[in-house]
């Protein structure tokens, strides 16, 4: 059983609002406007025991930031769990704090509320993320149809290649490049508020990329009751990553596949092409959307890619497809 099993048997049948969409999507809407998501990061499964509390803090307030977005709307207000582990120095507090409401404000967010308690565990914090929508509402994963296009935002598999970095799998890397690289996974950039306005005026599906562009495609494929066919040759990738991948360090499909991405995902018709170019907005259009089921991924030949997984999945023995 996966988390999605896990909440389709048990906690789908106690959402009976409308605006729960039966737990299907990231978000909530609590009344007409008004949205909200809910992201945990634990230490050793989402971020590493090393990584600077300040980092923490950031990737905590992102990959909430980046679900909001997703959905065409800005963050607005948030709560803070935290189970801070009793031998954990109590003076990384301040820089957690500091970090915290530095970012939320950068995302135009404020903290209203929470609460914090201790554990012999892990540190494990979570927070609650309203945004606001215009009279649409959130773009939920399953608007999209036949025909429309298939577009993503920023680059993807930074994330995925941080962790390589950051645990050793690149071997011997210079300070430099190891700085870099870790960067991306410590601390996800997300699309800027504005991709909020271009997702809500024009995207007919949409979802934030976390779990792997190849898994977060077939979330879409599957509440929309299509299939996304993505061109892999189209997929944009960091200088860092293409250099990688070309030099056979790093499989493609490792890179489509990590997850850590925090980017967009989103179907808009084929007629609004020329529009969300001139947004001026880091968007590449990577496949189309057809009648049929699932996610088909094309190498640069045309030829269908193969994958041992699609990303990551909580509660699997494994991050299977």
């Amino acid at each position: 059983m996966d988390e999605f099993d896990l909440i389709r048997r048990y906690f789908a049948p106690l959402a009976g609002s409308p605006g729960a969409d039966g737990l299907r999507d990231d978000v909530a809407e609590i009344a007409p406007g008004l949205i909200a998501t809910k992201d945990a990061i634990v230490e050793g499964v989402h971020f590493l025991s090393n990584d600077p509390i300040a980092t923490v803090a950031q990737k905590l307030v992102r990959v909430n930031v980046s679900d909001i977005i997703a959905k065409g709307g800005r963050p607005d207000a948030a709560l803070l769990a935290l189970v801070w582990p009793k031998g954990r120095a109590h003076e990384q507090l301040g820089d957690f704090s500091r970090a915290l409401g530095a970012d939320l404000a950068r995302w135009g967010a404020h903290l209203v509320g929470g609460d914090t308690t201790s554990t012999d565990g892990p540190l494990t914090l979570s927070l609650t993320l309203l945004g606001r929508v215009g009279e649409r509402g959130p773009v939920r994963r399953s608007g999209a149809q036949p025909g429309d296009d298939v577009w993503v935002s920023g680059t993807i598999g930074d994330g995925a290649l941080g962790l390589m970095a950051a645990t050793g799998v690149l071997g011997n890397l210079s300070a430099e490049a190891s700085n870099l690289l870790v960067s991306r996974y410590r601390v996800p950039e997300p699309p800027r508020l504005a991709f909020a306005d271009l997702v809500a005026t024009y995207a007919t599906g949409s979802i934030d990329v976390s779990d792997g562009l190849v898994a977060d495609a077939g979330h879409v494929a599957e509440a929309s009751g299509v299939r996304l066919v993505i061109r892999s040759a189209d997929v944009p990738l960091s200088p860092a990553a293409n250099f990688y991948v070309t030099n056979e360090q790093v499989s493609l499909q490792a890179l489509l596949t990590g997850g850590d991405d925090y980017q967009t995902l989103f179907a808009a018709p084929a007629s609004a092409r020329d529009a969300i170019a001139r947004t001026g907005q880091i968007v590449t259009r990577i496949g189309t959307v057809e009648q049929s089921a699932g996610v088909k991924v094309l190498d640069a030949s045309g030829a269908d890619m193969t994958f041992d997984k699609a990303g990551w999945k909580h509660f699997s023995r494994s991050a299977e497809a």
